[in-house]
């Protein structure tokens, strides 16, 4: 069977590892990207370079984003010169898989299916390391026979893929999956702070408190930078707190109260204002620091 040729735009700390992983499946694969330096690393691996997303997206059956936030998205499918949506053949595939408000993801399906192109909204959670593992979480919305069509092509990124619904519940699913880690971390780091000012020895912390009750994925893998003192993203500050203020607009359309996301996202300002918002997540700790005279 041949395989469909795969565009991938936006080779970034999350993009380019995903890109690999599809082109290393056998996709022939196209890439776009604002920086040269990954698409050269890609290319040597096999992939082609296109100039624009709209001379990548004409030679694609399937079209991938992973991009920063809604204003490049909304440019780069659709508003921008040399968007790629226009540029793309009836019946194709479009696949956002960057984190953005679900309206623009219904915004996006709306247009891609006036022009007879299937659109999901397919955010990821797992952080850096996830996408170079290719053991992502995938969460997907959109037409079901359009997933099942992405389906293969999701799962050489992801070690789970799930659909949730319609246009936009990816979307959805993802500011939920952003509180429970927003707030995840604000618990690991007051662990951490106490531990730390009680005298205690912080890897023998994280290793005992990873091995009970208070065990979790962020415990385990950034308490132990914390307590390493290594605070590179990951994920960095300045792309949670895009997610927080998306988030947050949604709560505030629906009612929902988040007492604790939202303490976090202030604390998370706090290292912004100071300078640090490409470190990690795991950087909370500092500011919670800095608020006990410690840093």
């Amino acid at each position: 069977m041949t395989l469909p040729t795969v565009g991938f735009i936006g080779l970034g700390i999350m993009g380019r590892p995903m890109a690999r992983h599809i082109l290393q499946a056998g996709y022939p694969l196209v890439v776009h990207s604002r920086s040269r330096p990954p698409v050269d690393a890609l290319v040597e691996l096999g992939a082609r370079a296109a100039a624009t997303p709209a001379a990548l997206a004409a030679q694609c059956e399937v079209v991938i984003t992973c991009l920063p936030d809604d204003a490049t998205v909304e440019r780069v499918w659709l508003t921008g010169e040399n968007a790629a949506l226009p540029a793309m053949r009836t019946g194709a595939l479009a696949i956002d898989m960057g984190t953005t408000a679900p309206s623009l993801a219904q915004q996006l399906a709306d247009a891609a299916r006036e022009r007879g192109i299937a659109f999901l909204d397919a955010p990821v959670t797992g952080g850096q390391w996830g996408a170079e593992a290719g053991t992502l979480t995938i969460m997907v919305g959109g037409d079901p026979d359009a997933y099942q069509r992405a389906l293969p092509i999701l799962q050489t990124m992801g070690k789970k893929v799930v659909y949730v619904g319609t246009s936009g519940s990816g979307q959805r699913m993802k500011l939920a999956n952003q509180i429970a880690v927003a707030v995840g971390m604000l618990a690991v780091s007051e662990a951490l702070l106490f531990a730390e000012q009680a005298g205690l020895d912080l890897n023998l912390t994280v290793e005992t408190l990873s091995s009970g009750a208070a065990g979790s994925w962020a415990m385990e893998n950034l308490g132990t930078r914390i307590a390493q003192g290594d605070f590179q993203p990951g994920f960095m500050v300045k792309l949670l707190q895009k997610d927080l203020a998306i988030l947050m607009g949604e709560a505030q359309r629906t009612g929902a109260p988040l007492l604790g996301t939202a303490l976090v996202q202030q604390l998370y300002r706090g290292l912004e204002r100071t300078g640090d918002e490409s470190l990690g997540t795991q950087a909370l700790i500092l500011a919670l620091r800095r608020l006990s005279g410690r840093e």
